[in-house]
């Protein structure tokens, strides 16, 4: 079988000689493209979020039935399914927002004295991406201001994902089943996985459907992403309720 395979998420972009792909011990040119395929990571990530959230909450049936019961193996090894899937969907959400913000980027650079501050200060990854979105499409104070408060909402459960070394050891209510468990299980269960995924996808989609980008290219690559937000929008998964409970910050 010659040529190569190029998929939905790739669309091409023409270089000056075209690619060659080496295959085996001795490499030789398997095919030239007249095009190099960029690969958009954006909407895998949040194919990705989806289906970890859709495993979250199977998981959290599964709890809510193991602890009706007494076999104490069964009820923890439904709190860890369930941990283990929310946190793999909220930290896919995360990355899918970090992958939206790197194609914008390349397209609408900040200043570099910008940059040189983010460096210095050590600027919270959320305020770096809601900065470089409010540049690139002319948001409003107000825009702004409703962008960085959830992309820090979901930046700081990532965060605790990445390093939790400053959670309380001490147990802590968990809202659902009223007992006192891990932080972990409190923070990363399906309504919590729930929440941040439709929160990524609002967020991504507000900016497709209404942002105004300066950058010809930027509005080209919001064009083209606009009908796979769409086709993820209608999944089973974001069709849930979630029951909206306060896991306060000092636990």
């Amino acid at each position: 079988m010659s040529g190569v395979i190029v998929s939905r998420a790739m669309p091409g972009a023409t270089p000056a000689d075209g690619l060659a792909i080496p295959i085996g011990e001795d490499p030789k040119p398997a095919s030239r493209l007249p095009y190099v395929a960029h690969f958009d990571v954006c909407p895998t990530w949040l194919e990705l979020a989806i289906r970890h959230l859709s495993d979250a909450q199977v998981a959290q049936a599964a709890r809510v039935g193991a602890w009706k019961g007494v076999d104490d193996n069964s009820m923890a090894g439904a709190l860890e399914w369930e941990f283990e899937a929310s946190m793999q969907s909220i930290m896919a959400s995360a990355i899918a927002v970090d992958a939206f913000c790197a194609v914008v980027q390349t397209r609408v650079q900040p200043p570099q004295s910008l940059i040189d501050q983010w460096r210095e200060k050590r600027i919270p990854r959320y305020s770096q991406i809601s900065e470089v979105l409010r540049i690139a499409f002319s948001l409003t104070a107000k825009e702004a201001s409703s962008l960085r408060q959830n992309l820090g909402e979901i930046f700081r459960f990532r965060d605790l994902a990445i390093d939790p070394s400053a959670k309380s050891v001490a147990p802590i209510l968990h809202p659902e089943l009223g007992v006192g468990v891990e932080w972990r299980f409190a923070y990363f269960r399906s309504d919590n996985a729930l929440l941040i995924v439709k929160a990524t996808l609002g967020l991504i989609r507000g900016l497709v459907a209404s942002g105004k980008p300066k950058d010809a290219k930027v509005q080209q690559y919001i064009d083209a992403l606009r009908s796979k937000l769409e086709r993820l929008q209608n999944s089973s998964a974001l069709r849930a309720q979630a029951v909206v409970t306060d896991t306060h910050r000092d636990h």
